[in-house]
């Protein structure tokens, strides 16, 4: 027996934990940047979702990482599982003969790119405002799952003005999608309404991972 023959069967086996241990989910695989969740799923099937196999800790503050346990036959990383009891999860990576790893997503992100306005004028002189608009704003992505996380760090607005918060600064976490890239300067916007500028983009096995700054505005 090869190792593909026993990761068919693993996967198999995990298939029938699932029903026992997990809840009915929704399988999706996106097939455009935009609204991956709200295409037909490909099938419904039984799935769980731990920290460890023991299911004996509970996720902690901060934790978006899961351990996927259902039949990953015809899965690909990327693909996006929604049930009403375990949330969003998408398959960040999937290790022959190793857990599949899942990320929890609990909000949708929507992503637009900012082309900066050209100013009137051929040189010098009273120009029009010539720096980023929300009329120039372009969406390249929406209503995707991703895990928005707060980190330490904070950042102060370089106008310090009396009374003024610190920025926050977050990790996200969502799929990658064919060739389509990220990059910093791009807006996020949450199904909360929060806003945020990224920062810092990497791209790796597992999917997108950004450092982003919440806007105050």
């Amino acid at each position: 027996m090869d190792a593909l023959q026993l990761s068919a069967r693993v996967s198999m086996g995990n298939g029938k934990a699932a029903k026992r241990l997990g809840s009915i989910a929704c399988h999706y695989r996106a097939q455009s940047p935009f609204g991956p969740l709200k295409t037909e799923p490909l099938q419904l099937l039984s799935a769980s979702f731990t920290t460890d196999y023991g299911y004996m800790r509970a996720a902690r503050f901060g934790q978006a990482a899961r351990i996927g346990i259902f039949d990953a036959t015809g899965f690909e990383v990327g693909d996006i599982l929604v049930s009403e009891e375990e949330g969003t999860l998408y398959v960040a990576a999937m290790p022959l003969l190793q857990p599949i790893l899942c990320v929890k997503a609990e909000r949708q992100i929507t992503l637009k790119r900012t082309a900066a306005g050209r100013a009137s004028g051929a040189n010098g002189g009273l120009q029009d405002y010539g720096g980023t608009t929300a009329a120039s704003e372009t969406i390249i992505t929406s209503d995707w799952p991703a895990s928005i996380l707060l980190n330490r760090s904070v950042e102060h607005s370089p106008l310090k003005l009396p009374g003024e918060t610190r920025s926050a600064w977050c990790s996200i976490l969502m799929p990658a999608f064919g060739n389509l890239h990220i990059h910093t300067g791009d807006f996020v916007t949450d199904d909360g309404g929060l806003r945020y500028v990224v920062i810092g983009t990497e791209l790796t096995d597992m999917g997108w991972r950004l450092t982003a700054m919440r806007l105050t505005a």
